[in-house]
Formats: structure tokens, sequence, C-alpha cells
């Protein structure tokens, strides 16, 4: 016997390394993934970053510039968007659109 107070059980452990993920980056992620998709099917490369804690962001190259390029799905009044340059939009629900316009930037 210890005079030690009793650490978390074993399931407690295990439930407190589960973290529920926001409803909006499960939909981030899913539109992130299509968008991967489609720039694929124009031969086009990618890579999603999923930090821990902050939200998903897909990465395209920029083959003129030797730099790459962030695409950010936000969140509008409208709904859902595709950001990239911080200036281009378009909406989520046209993601071949997206695609083919991201694709033709990052030549």
């Amino acid at each position: 016997m210890t005079n030690l107070p009793n650490g978390p059980s074993p399931v407690e452990q295990e439930q407190e390394q589960w973290r529920e993920v926001p409803a909006a980056t499960v939909e981030r992620l899913n539109m992130l993934v299509r968008l991967m998709l489609d720039l694929r099917s124009l031969g086009r490369g990618s890579v999603l970053y999923l930090d821990g804690k902050a939200e998903p962001v897909l990465s395209v190259p920029v083959l003129s510039r030797r730099r790459s390029m962030a695409v950010l799905v936000v969140q509008e009044g409208g709904g859902w968007s595709y950001l990239w340059d911080s200036v281009h939009r378009t909406p989520g629900r046209s993601v071949r659109v997206a695609a083919e316009r991201i694709a033709g930037v990052t030549r």
C-alpha cells in the first residue's frame, strides 16, 4: 500500500489519447483529398499536411518558381470554398474547376 494517489486506469488513459475530430476538419480533409485526386488526374502532384492541432493544408508545387503553393478549404456564408495564393477562390462543389485553375497557376 502506498500514500500516492491512484493514477488513471488503462481505460481512462486510452480515452485521454483519443479526441473527437471536429466536423469542419473532416469536411476540409475530404475536400482536399478530392482535390488531390483531380490534380493527379491532370498530372500534378500534391502533398497533404495534417498537423495534430492545425487544419489540413494541401501543398502544390509551383514548377516555374521552385516553391509550393498552399491550398486551403475555407467556410464562407455560401458554403465551402477552395482558396489559394490568398486571392483565388473556387466554390467547393466545383472541385474539377479548382483543380484545373490550380494546375494552370502551378506550371
